[in-house]
């Protein structure tokens, strides 16, 4: 059957290409861990393993969070620095959850991780976002762990060489951005590497098209995937701003110390949803030619994605849509928020609430406070 259908394999392979092309971020999942990244007791326990029946944090971390041979590698080299992996899990998905909250994909899709939905393992568009911002979340976090004196193996960021402009001169503690990326590359760039280096081992010239396929396919999403976590740091790079400190005698401000420091992470956020906005598609020639014809670094400042999103208006679980029957919409706005868009035309229904409270409330002689009740009507709007 498959030889009369050659297509149907090329349709496997494909399918089963974007299973797998989202099993670096499965990380994010440390959002909703409990782990205690402290190996003491496992340090002084001579029978400690499998058989003594302690786990380590990595090795929970490998079999219910989604780590991958690598990042399991790097947290076992570097224990301490994993509490502020899993604080940079939490900031990615609050800061994506944020971002698309008025919108008809809400990121609802990254609160399932390490079973990632469909739209997360297709190298969608929002499979794009999710990468740049879990890059930019991770080399954020570890840049202020510096600066904070948490790790002892990096500190404050070195002084800029440029010499200061006006009255003030380089001082404080800046946040170590170069180690934060640093970091950030060796635990997410280094695993979509490995990933990446797999799959070229599986193209071999003897084999025939369709055997190549999948390795090739792989290999261009990996690439893809490595150029929007670079997007994702570039991104606080380039929000890097001057803040200072004043000091003089009775509050004059004779010196001011000044050093470069991050911009908010909802700020960040805010510069990657433009980016998403005007995402890059990529066309695969993976059938024809091999990865390096794609060369996404002339594209530098753009996201790329190779699959485009479903419209998210409803409900397909093949695709990791959800719908939006019985979010809450805007009436008055013109936005992604409106009613008219996140609806996507099927209308919406009027939800009255009655709210009842204590009000007025006066506080009479020494000893009691008299309060009326009042009953207010509020109307919310729902998707049909």
């Amino acid at each position: 059957m498959m030889d009369k259908y050659p297509w149907m394999i090329g349709c496997l392979i494909f399918v089963f290409l974007f299973i797998q092309s989202g099993i670096c971020i499965k990380w994010l999942s440390l959002q909703h861990s409990n782990l205690h990244w402290n190996l003491t007791s496992l340090n002084n326990n001579p029978g400690r393993g499998i058989r003594s029946g302690v786990r380590s944090p990595c090795a929970v971390a490998k079999r219910r969070y989604g780590f991958i041979k690598v990042q399991a590698k790097l947290c076992r080299n570097a224990m301490e620095a994993m509490p502020h992996v899993q604080t940079a899990a939490m900031l990615a998905a609050d800061t994506c959850r944020i971002v698309f909250k008025d919108r008809r994909w809400n990121c609802s899709s990254i609160t399932t991780a390490p079973y990632l939905t469909p739209d997360l393992t297709r190298a969608t568009r929002e499979q794009a976002f999710v990468y740049a911002i879990s890059s930019a979340a991770l080399t954020y976090t570890m840049a202020r762990a510096c600066a904070s004196g948490s790790l002892y193996h990096c500190s404050c960021a070195t002084k800029p060489t440029e010499p200061p402009e006006g009255t003030f001169q380089w001082g404080g503690c800046g946040d170590n951005l170069k180690w934060g990326a640093h970091f950030a590359k060796r635990f997410i760039d280094n695993a979509e590497k490995y990933v990446a280096e797999k799959a070229k081992k599986n193209v071999k010239r003897d084999n025939s098209l369709e055997e190549n396929r999948e390795a090739i396919l792989k290999n261009e999403v990996a690439v893809i995937n490595l150029h929007n976590n670079k997007v994702g740091r570039k991104v606080i790079l380039e929000g890097l701003r001057i803040q200072c400190k004043c000091h003089g005698v009775s509050g004059s401000c004779n010196i001011k110390t000044c050093w470069k420091a991050l911009p908010s992470i909802a700020e960040v956020g805010t510069r990657l949803l433009q980016k998403y906005t005007n995402a890059k598609e990529i066309e695969t020639k993976a059938y024809e030619q091999h990865i390096a014809t794609l060369k996404p670094k002339k594209i530098s400042d753009q996201l790329l994605f190779i699959s485009k999103s479903p419209d998210y208006c409803t409900k397909d679980e093949r695709l990791g849509s959800l719908g939006t029957v019985g979010r809450q919409c805007n009436v008055t706005s013109n936005g992604p928020n409106s009613c008219r868009q996140l609806c996507c035309g099927r209308g919406y229904r009027t939800v009255v609430e009655e709210k009842i409270e204590r009000c007025q409330c006066k506080y009479y002689n020494c000893c009691y406070v008299k309060c009326k009740v009042c009953r207010t009507m509020t109307q919310r709007y729902e998707c049909s």
